[in-house]
């Protein structure tokens, strides 16, 4: 009777011990998926970041006559030369206005970068969120669409707002649930407001 009762309360042990340990194992798969998707979405929205950075500061480099010529909440078109002695290009950034389809995220939609001399960039992001404000010399707001040639030469500054988001929801949680990624930076354009 002893040897049955040991039989019987060690694979009651067993089980426990089994039932813990996959517990554990799934609760590291999903810090390690969560961590995954932080790392993710943080290391896009730097590089993007970066990339919208570098190229707003050229607004105007190296520009006869208009620098800026479309300035919305989702889009904007400059003239600028990218580099150093490099040529005089068109570049624009607009907001897709159709959802992603090859996401499961309904606010998905794509940022497009398009250059004259390069063409359009479409990239699949995760971006949920573009605006664009623009400031006058007194850091006064200027209401969007920026229409007009004065108004357009009266921008001094570029505020930019990007939300991204996972591509897929937080497993575990309910399907509306995204990991996610604000950034948000007023840009001074060196060569706004230079007479050249």
């Amino acid at each position: 009777m002893s040897t049955m009762f040991d039989i019987v309360a060690s694979s009651v042990l067993f089980g426990i011990l089994i039932l813990a340990v996959a517990r554990m194992q799934g609760n590291l798969n999903s810090t390690l998926y969560q961590n995954t998707y932080n790392t993710t979405m943080q290391t896009t929205a730097v590089e993007i970041a970066r990339q919208i950075e570098y190229d707003f500061t050229k607004v105007g480099y190296r520009v006869t006559g208009r620098k800026i010529l479309v300035a919305d909440s989702s889009k904007l078109r400059f003239c600028g030369a990218l580099t150093y002695g490099g040529p005089v290009d068109t570049i624009e950034y607009f907001w897709s206005e159709y959802p992603d389809t090859t996401t499961i995220n309904e606010l998905d939609r794509r940022l497009i970068r398009a250059t004259t001399l390069g063409g359009p960039i479409s990239q699949r992001l995760g971006v949920t969120e573009f605006r664009l404000s623009y400031f006058d010399t007194l850091n006064r707001l200027i209401p969007t669409p920026v229409t007009g040639l004065a108004k357009l030469a009266a921008i001094r500054s570029i505020k930019a707002q990007i939300r991204f988001e996972s591509f897929e929801p937080i497993p575990e949680a309910d399907s509306s649930t995204y990991f996610a990624v604000n950034w948000e930076k007023i840009i001074y354009p060196r060569n706004l407001g230079k007479a050249k």
